[in-house]
């Protein structure tokens, strides 16, 4: 199995064990049950450390520009550099193209850095002044002090969701027409599911397998490994889409 240079994680980002994960789940019918117990699946202890809270895509200029469930904010840039500030406001880490981390400031920080800190201060007003935080009710999960914050690895727009990669493995699904959503965690090997309520429902992975789940779920469980097949295909990158304004949610 390849391994990332300077990494314990694998070089897929864990798509082929989401993809492994989902397809038992998938397989076993979870919403055709003849008592579909969803339940006794739940755990809420399952709860990711990390999600997308909040994005707008301005990527036929710029990128696409998102904040985290911990308050950082983060660009992926369209030349596939990246930008995030911390969730201290102050600390920046930039991120090449192959990969090279640096490390400054929000006052401190190279000249040639100067338009993409100017666009990653814009984004990040434009999420706190114009979009809801997603999950603002809930309570992470605690990391350890070895958790790294994770970056948007890939990301991409369907006619009904928005797909984004976590480089820590997570997969979240935000789709447009109900917006609910859902976030998978191939290491906690669980899912988060946001209903039209915006209420969390946590579930073992092995819980919906035996206890099955309902329609809903099982249906966004089939979209997700779809597109966890496609990011198996793509590289790392962004998905552009043409819009005159941003989109947002």
């Amino acid at each position: 199995e390849g391994r990332r240079k300077g990494s314990d994680e694998p070089a897929d980002y864990y798509l082929s064990d989401l993809f492994a994960i989902l397809s038992t789940v998938i397989a076993s019918k979870p919403s055709e049950k003849i008592h579909v117990q969803e339940e006794e699946a739940e755990d809420p202890a399952s709860i990711p450390i990390y999600w997308v809270s909040k994005w707008v895509d301005y990527s036929d200029k710029y990128g696409l520009g998102y904040q985290l469930c911990d308050n950082s904010v983060g660009v992926l840039f369209n030349d596939s550099t990246r930008l995030i500030l911390l969730a201290n406001g102050e600390n920046i880490q930039y991120i090449e193209r192959d990969g090279t981390e640096h490390y400054h400031t929000l006052k401190v920080f190279p000249e040639t850095l100067t338009k993409k800190v100017t666009l990653l201060k814009y984004f990040r007003n434009y999420m706190n002044e114009h979009l809801l935080k997603a999950g603002a009710n809930m309570t992470p999960r605690e990391g350890d002090d070895m958790t790294r914050l994770p970056f948007l690895r890939h990301w991409f727009r369907t006619r009904s969701a928005i797909v984004l990669h976590l480089s820590n493995g997570t997969l979240q699904i935000n789709f447009f027409q109900d917006h609910t959503k859902i976030i998978l965690c191939p290491l906690m090997q669980a899912v988060t599911y946001i209903d039209e309520k915006r209420d969390f429902h946590i579930f073992k992975l092995s819980g919906i397998e035996k206890y099955g789940c309902t329609r809903e779920l099982a249906s966004r469980l089939r979209y997700a490994r779809t597109m966890v097949e496609r990011l198996m295909t793509s590289k790392s990158g962004s998905g552009r889409v043409r819009s005159a304004n941003p989109s947002t949610s």
